[in-house]
């Protein structure tokens, strides 16, 4: 096959966005289209290999694997090992716990099922994550060993019909990739089924080009079509790489616009078009030499970062990395990936031995790391407390709970907390703010001798007539629970005399995440329900006030928990990381203003105290203890070095027992 030195210049046009977007540069908000170009070139230049090959009678599984295997895994096994080494230092017991299945899954080319798994609603926040993009190496590795034989066995068929299959099943995929980027949209982003189209049109490319020019079928000679087929490819990279954003579904019928690109500038891009003398220049060219590499590596440099930083990596320093990564990048392809592709420096079983080593080092260590939890012997037995906080029991207790109302979302289907041997007393109505009191009611309940049964369920507000403004399969069970509560109220004595309900009523109101304006921003999309924008504070502060007296002309008593202060720090992170770097915590430490609280809070509760006076309603503010109380003007998130808090914004049991003391205290009055 013959080099062609533009490809190796699409490749920097499609690593430096990727590095860009990951790195927060907002301009470069499509950046992560550049893995889409990627798939397009291999799906091309792995067909490329294969037909030249077949046509000359030379073609053989085991060199193709054997090119593979020097390709892809030396430089893939440093990235892992450097990466291990500092994840023995870096990483907090269950990120190291994580990042270990990682090495497992990674070795085995199914990182991207792994990170398909986790994509759940309490999952590590991906910049955490140092092999998250290893998901995309995955993808192509099933690639490499699928088509190649797929290829075999309908070689005897004749040319054209080899290329109808491509295409067939290109437009298979294209069509589910479709159908999931709206219904399955995890599993779409992850997966080769759903990723195949794109490789299968770099293979269409691959056969159009070498038979077409052979049959004399293939357009050349025409300058002006070349010119202007390549320059509107590139211009389509670029619109995507600069129009697109994380909410634009991927990949679906939008992928096609940096994939088209793509392929227009395989098609038609010649060291005599524009296009080919821009991505032939030296820079280009060399960025796309260790473009592999440099992908490699910017993903963990940028994870650590993350974990090593108390307050968010700047631009500034990311912007630092992004050069690193290509600093690292010239090193390892210079000395890893060009001395193992040469067959007279290591031979075939040299590079077998070497891969099949390499695979099962990183998955004893990654059994090794997962089996022990992370390994929580590596860190200070204080940061180890701190990592620990109540997740799990949170964890179990409520996903529990959860699980048991997805299949069957009814309030006859509800949770029973407490001593479920007896008649409950209460309810506990909500979403996850609701779910974060559940174990300390449990227990408290428990306790005193009575029991309760709780109808809060994830993202599900204890809302009438209201949908998220894009409603996914997750949203079904809290519409059907929400209707069956609500219509229980008044037609089912199943539901008890006395309802605890709290929501995460600030975001509610005002739909975007919490900044504390001292550097901790939440992440996340912004939380949106399907009212009119003009008037959504307005309406959606109606429709709290209509559901709350809802419940209160009912007859019932209402316990109503206002606002917890959201922190904006992950908080047990920061606190670890403030041990970990300075040793010591201070009152104020993950703390946020009292002020932000109130003007971020201002039209949350006056919403909630608008819905009046009843006799049957208790209010119960968290703020009037995590407040202006133990450090002046701060709301704190943490008592003596104990989290309050297992996130940014959901209380830890710890936290929970503050108000669930008070809450018992009025259910048994």
């Amino acid at each position: 096959m013959k080099y062609r030195s533009e490809i190796d210049g699409l490749r920097s046009i499609a690593v430096i966005p990727v590095m860009l977007f990951h790195a927060g540069f907002t301009h470069f908000s499509g950046g992560f289209v550049g893995v889409d170009i990627f798939f397009v070139i291999s799906g091309y230049l792995i067909t490329s290999i294969i037909l030249s090959e077949k046509e000359k009678g030379k073609f053989s599984i085991i060199n193709f694997y054997d090119r593979r295997a020097r390709r892809i895994l030396p430089a893939l096994y440093l990235v892992m090992l450097v990466s291990l080494f500092f994840a023995w230092f870096c990483l907090f017991p269950r990120d190291f716990e994580d990042f270990s299945k990682s090495l497992m899954a990674v070795s085995l080319f199914s990182s991207n099922f792994l990170f398909w798994s986790e994509s759940g609603y309490f999952d590590t926040a991906s910049e955490l994550k140092p092999l998250l993009h290893t998901w995309s190496l995955a993808v192509e590795e099933q690639f490499y060993i699928l088509f190649p034989l797929f290829l075999s066995l309908v070689w005897w068929l004749r040319k054209r019909w080899v290329l109808s299959a491509i295409v067939l099943l290109g437009i298979f995929s294209f069509l589910l990739a479709e159908w999931g980027a709206q219904n399955k949209p995890s599993a779409t982003f992850f997966l080769l089924p759903t990723r195949a189209w794109e490789l299968m049109l770099g293979a269409s490319s691959a056969f159009y080009l070498f038979y077409g020019r052979n049959n004399q079928v293939f357009i050349k000679g025409d300058k002006f079509i070349s010119e202007a087929l390549s320059l509107l490819g590139l211009a389509f990279i670029f619109l995507s790489v600069f129009i697109f954003d994380e909410k634009t579904p991927f990949p679906s019928v939008y992928a096609l616009l940096p994939t088209i690109g793509t392929v227009l500038i395989i098609l038609f891009c010649s060291g005599e078009t524009v296009v080919g003398k821009l991505l032939r220049t030296k820079i280009l060219v060399g960025i796309g030499l260790i473009s592999y590499s440099a992908y490699l590596w910017h993903q963990p440099l940028f994870a650590f970062a993350h974990h090593r930083s108390i307050l968010e990596p700047g631009q500034t320093l990311l912007g630092g990395l992004v050069v690193i990564s290509l600093i690292l990048a010239y090193f390892s392809w210079k000395y890893v990936e060009a001395p193992f592709r040469s067959n007279q420096k290591f031979e075939r079983k040299q590079i077998f031995f070497f891969s099949a080593s390499g695979a099962v080092f990183f998955i004893i260590v990654g059994i090794a790391g997962d089996m022990t939890e992370g390994a929580p012997s590596r860190i200070d037995v204080r940061i180890t407390e701190i990592q620990s906080i109540n997740m799990s029991i949170f964890e179990s207790q409520v996903e529990t709970c959860w699980n048991g109302l997805v299949d069957n979302p009814s309030i006859d289907n509800a949770c029973r907390i407490g001593d479920t041997e007896i008649v409950p007393s209460f309810g506990l109505v909500g979403d996850s703010h609701a779910g974060a009191l559940l174990h300390q009611l449990s227990m408290q309940s428990k306790q005193k001798g009575f029991s309760g049964v709780s109808y809060a369920f994830r993202s599900c507000p204890p809302l009438m007539s209201i949908e998220p403004d894009k409603p996914t399969d997750g949203d079904m069970p809290c519409s059907s629970l929400r209707d069956s509560f609500f219509t229980g109220l008044l037609k089912s004595n199943s539901i008890p005399d006395i309802l605890v309900v709290n929501a995460r009523w600030a975001l509610l109101i005002e739909k975007n995440r919490f900044d504390n304006g001292e550097g901790g921003i939440e992440g996340g999309d912004d939380w949106v329900w399907d009212l009119a924008d003009e008037n959504y504070s307005t309406t959606m502060t109606d429709v709290i006030v209509k559901s709350i007296r809802e419940m209160l002309d009912s007859g019932r008593k209402v316990i109503l928990v206002y606002p917890v202060p959201e922190m904006g720090w992950q908080v047990p992170s920061h606190l670890a990381k403030s041990y970990l770097i300075g040793g010591e915590l201070q009152d104020k430490t993950a703390s946020v203003s009292y002020q932000r609280f109130v003007s971020r809070n201002k039209r949350a509760i006056k919403a909630l105290d608008s819905i009046g006076e009843y006799k049957n309603l208790v209010r119960i503010k968290p703020s009037d203890y995590l407040c202006d109380s133990y450090v002046s003007n701060r709301c704190v998130a943490h008592l003596d070095g104990k989290p309050l808090y297992f996130d940014d914004d959901h209380l830890s049991s710890t936290g929970s027992s503050l108000v669930v003391t008070e809450v018992i205290n009025q259910i048994i009055q």
